[in-house]
Formats: structure tokens, C-alpha cells, sequence
């Protein structure tokens, strides 16, 4: 590779690690390329990205970055995977393509740029909902106390309601 291509790769890598907070830094070893490829795929229907790094030019990438503090950990064959808003659907989708490929090992994980996880952390986050789960919750807490005070307020005239239909029946009952 020549100077002026890897200068470039270092910049993308560099605006990759700037813009997206949330990494994995995964070992590779034993990984076929097309199990690489589904892994690529399956992570671009999630959002994130997944890119093989050369460990040399991805520590240059990484100074000054989120990602630097991952950088001590670039050793043997890496590959980054990353999103920029959804840590809970990139641990979600290296966890279940982990489960069928376990030649992928997750080593690290960095989380809005700042905190540092063990694999073991990366699975804990999996577990988690993710933000679209976690938006229908909080959608469904703050529609709860509207819709009971609707009803709250709708029951004592649904109550006179069925009051005055009972007592028309029964007028109409026994003037027949």
C-alpha cells in the first residue's frame, strides 16, 4: 500500500471513530469471508458497520478519538464494528451472530465514547432493550395516566347513562 492510500485510510478510519460512539472490537480468527459478509449484512439491517482495521494504521486513526482508549487492544487480526446511535443493537446483532459463529470472539467494547466494557459487558448489553423497545415503553408510561383519566372522567356520565336507561325500561316496562 502507498503512503498517499494509507493517509487516506487513516482519515476515514479517523471520521469513523469520531462519528461513531459506540464500537466492538472483535478477533476474526477463523472467520470464512462469507460468514464475514453476513456479519456485514446483518449489522448494516442493524444500522451499525463492520470494518477489518490494520492494527498500525487503526492506533494512528485512533489518537485523539473515542476509540483511542481501544487502541492498546489492536493486536492479530481486528475488526471494528460500530453504530452511531444504538450500542443495545450492535451488541445485540455480534450476540446472536456470536451464538452461530463462534469463531468470532468479542474482545472489547466502548459505549457513547467513553466507557470501556469486557466482552462479558458487551453480552450484559445485549440483554438490554434496545432504544426502539425502550421508546414504545416510555410512549406506553406516559399514554397510561392520559387514557385513566379519560375513563375517570367518562364514568360517572356513562354511570347517569345507564341510570336513565334503567328507569325508561322500567316506565316502559309498566305502562304495557
Amino acid at each position: 500500500m502507498k503512503r498517499s492510500e494509507k493517509v487516506g485510510v487513516v482519515e476515514e478510519l479517523a471520521g469513523r471513530f469520531r462519528s461513531h460512539p459506540h464500537a466492538v472490537l472483535v478477533s476474526f480468527t477463523g472467520l470464512r469471508a462469507n460468514q464475514a459478509n453476513d456479519l456485514r449484512r446483518k449489522l448494516s439491517r442493524a444500522g451499525g458497520s463492520y470494518r477489518v482495521i490494520q492494527n498500525r494504521l487503526a492506533r494512528r486513526a485512533a489518537s485523539g478519538t473515542p476509540v483511542e482508549v481501544l487502541s492498546e487492544r489492536f493486536a492479530g487480526p481486528c475488526g471494528l464494528a460500530t453504530h452511531e446511535t444504538d450500542p443495545v443493537a450492535l451488541a445485540k446483532t455480534l450476540v446472536d451472530f456470536v451464538k452461530d459463529n463462534p469463531q468470532l470472539d468479542v474482545i472489547a467494547g466502548l459505549v457513547d465514547g467513553r466507557d470501556v466494557i469486557d466482552a462479558a459487558g458487551v453480552k450484559q448489553l445485549s440483554a438490554l432493550p434496545g432504544l426502539q423497545e425502550l421508546r414504545a415503553q416510555l410512549l406506553a408510561l406516559i399514554q397510561t395516566p392520559a387514557t385513566m383519566i379519560v375513563r375517570l372522567v367518562g364514568t360517572p356520565a356513562t354511570q347517569m347513562a345507564r341510570v336513565i336507561d334503567a328507569r325508561r325500561e322500567k316506565l316502559e316496562g309498566g305502562s304495557d
